[in-house]
């Protein structure tokens, strides 16, 4: 495993998804803890914290900051995360949202991300809610002629580009908010394409 460290040391501002969502997700607090996750605070590579502050450095220009959703997400959290989630939403559903082949999180090299807007402190959205899961993937925006469609494809796009620049890549499930780190690969999206 890499050198793990928490995201807030380095002035990263984050929370860990499954602790605060674990109940809507059918899981216990006796699940997550027992695999692993026992606070709020974001775990990641120590080889991420230079590209993800520089990407909070240029989002800072607009007074926002990334807000990392999650980063380090143990294998034993992973498998109870999936049983928990085929109990509720069955199979279909959760394979189209988890990696268990690759369980890029488990990597140590995976994040998920948000805008954050430090005026308001709260979360800049990127896509309606009630769009449901099909709005989490790449392009679901880019033919949306409405003023607010077109704005979250702009919002994506430009988080996207800022990631990419620093050497993340979209992870295999094609998320406008999940990236692996793989500096030595060509980008595999182009943004406002």
């Amino acid at each position: 495993m890499q050198d793990l460290v928490y995201i807030d040391e380095f002035g990263l501002l984050g929370s860990n998804f499954y602790w605060h969502k674990y109940e809507a997700h059918g899981l216990t607090k006796e699940d997550i803890t027992n695999a692993g996750l026992t606070s709020d605070r974001v775990q990641v590579s120590r080889v991420l914290i230079d590209p993800l502050c520089a990407v909070n450095e240029q989002l800072a220009e607009k007074n926002w900051c990334l807000y990392v959703k999650e980063g380090y997400r143990s294998p034993a959290l992973y498998e109870i995360i999936y049983k928990r989630r085929v109990e509720k939403y069955g199979e279909e559903k959760t394979k189209a949202l988890f990696n268990m082949k690759d369980m890029p999180h488990a990597k140590c090299d995976a994040v998920d991300v948000a805008l954050w807007d430090k005026t308001t402190d709260k979360e800049i959205y990127m896509r309606y809610w009630e769009d449901s899961n099909p709005a989490l993937y790449i392009g679901f925006y880019k033919d949306r002629t409405d003023p607010e469609g077109k704005h979250y494809q702009e919002l994506q796009d430009y988080l996207i580009g800022l990631m990419l620049a620093q050497g993340f890549r979209i992870g295999s499930k094609k998320e406008y908010f999940h990236f692996d780190y793989r500096p030595d690969t060509p980008p595999n999206y182009e943004p406002n394409k």
